[in-house]
């Protein structure tokens, strides 16, 4: 089984159920803009499933990132591991601001627990000397440059 990620095709039929102006809407579409419809309906499809994500509890952000990134940078920025390190950085920003980070800190799951016991989760999460010296040095830096 094939996953999905950015670029790749989708297909699916359309639901008997389909109201008959969508489908003329559609085709209309499809006439006007020929090879070019794609790019109209799949924002509209990425929309309606970051909807779906945000009626079921998902708590995600979108970020504008500048538009001078490489494809290597935009790659890493998409990996699993930087969503999560982005993730903790975020957690820690909005829930300790003004005091230190440390990378081996751990950071509480966010799930549904019980009011009345509330234990501490253990994240597993490890950031290599790399990607940490990366973060000190374009993240952290708290050099005063402003005298």
């Amino acid at each position: 089984m094939d996953f999905y990620e950015t670029g790749k095709t989708i297909s699916f039929r359309l639901p008997q159920n389909t109201p008959n102006s969508v489908i003329e809407h559609l085709n209309k579409r499809k006439n006007t803009l020929g090879r070019n419809f794609s790019r109209e309906i799949a924002p509209l499809f990425v929309k309606a499933i970051e909807e779906s994500l945000e009626e079921n509890g998902e708590k995600t952000v979108s970020i504008p990132l500048p538009p001078d990134l490489t494809t290597d940078q935009i790659n890493w920025i998409n990996s699993s591991y930087t969503k999560t390190l982005l993730s903790q950085l975020i957690y820690h920003v909005v829930n300790k601001p003004g005091s230190p980070f440390s990378f081996g800190e751990d950071v509480p799951q966010a799930e549904k627990k019980p009011i009345e016991k509330v234990q501490e989760q253990k994240n597993n999460f490890k950031v290599n000397s790399t990607t940490s010296s990366f973060i000190q040095k374009n993240f952290l830096d708290f050099d005063d440059d402003d005298d």
